[in-house]
């Protein structure tokens, strides 16, 4: 089977504008977690793919970065999370390496903060226009997502971030966001909002706030390590709505771009 696969590989890499090579290097990666022959040949063309349009500069960077954002967000396919990934590199002060870099940090909290791909990207697009480090977001989306959910400061301890100012109490942090901003952390059902949901409601009205009320609830949601993070997504209204559309119509954009290359 993989003799047979290896002459087809040819013909695939001229398809994606890709080397043999590098198909058939790549097909290994993704069979060693797990897929048969026949996804990981898929999924090699797509890690070939984000390759081309985004700026990595290997294989390797591509299809690790491929691996987290799929296994995160399992329920959507390879070529709709690069769609996503390029469209918004494309049209944002995030490259979509970069934007894939985030997402690595920050996608697992995320999503178990009922955070889609869209939100996570939006999150991500919204904190780097201001801060322009990618990695530093990533980990700061993280640690706001799980301080948003009243996480113990244990976990937090374990994921490297400060417990200072850290709230884990569900009641009392509903209080104090609500006393500060006014924004409920809560549904009507009582389930905690997405993360997205909850900074984009903040943002609505985080410039009337005073400067000592933003100051206490940067320290509650993210901490002082992280303040700066949130603060550039609350002060980015902006770019958290208008990245979150574009991130819902990407579908096509990468195949586009790869013709091109």
């Amino acid at each position: 089977s993989l003799k047979n696969y290896q002459s087809t590989t040819f013909d695939v890499g001229d398809t994606v504008g890709a080397t043999a090579k590098t198909i058939q290097e790549s097909t290994a990666d993704w069979m060693r977690l797990g897929e048969s022959i026949n996804e990981a040949a898929e999924s090699a063309k797509a890690s070939n793919i984000l390759l081309n349009v985004s700026e990595f500069e290997s294989i390797d960077e591509a299809t690790e970065s491929l691996v987290a954002m799929s296994q995160a967000y399992s329920e959507l396919g390879k070529m709709d999370i690069i769609d996503v990934l390029n469209n918004i590199g494309n049209n944002y002060s995030i490259a979509t390496d970069g934007l894939a870099t985030a997402l690595q940090k920050s996608a697992s909290a995320l999503k178990t903060a009922n955070n889609d791909l869209n939100s996570a990207v939006a999150l991500a697009t919204a904190g780097n226009a201001v801060v322009q480090d990618p990695d530093s977001v990533g980990a700061g989306i993280r640690t706001i997502s799980l301080r948003l959910r009243g996480t113990s400061t244990k976990e937090l301890s374990e994921a490297g971030e400060e417990t200072d100012s850290a709230i884990t109490s569900k009641s009392k942090l509903r209080s104090k966001i609500k006393t500060l901003s006014g924004v409920d952390i809560l549904t009507d059902t009582g389930a905690y909002k997405s993360t997205y949901q909850i900074l984009l409601e903040i943002s609505k009205v985080w410039e009337k706030m005073s400067d000592i009320d933003q100051a206490a609830l940067l320290e509650i949601i993210a901490g002082k390590t992280r303040s700066n993070t949130a603060a550039a997504i609350l002060s980015n209204t902006t770019d958290l709505e208008n990245a979150y559309v574009d991130a819902l119509h990407a579908e096509g954009s990468a195949y586009k771009e790869n013709e091109k290359y």
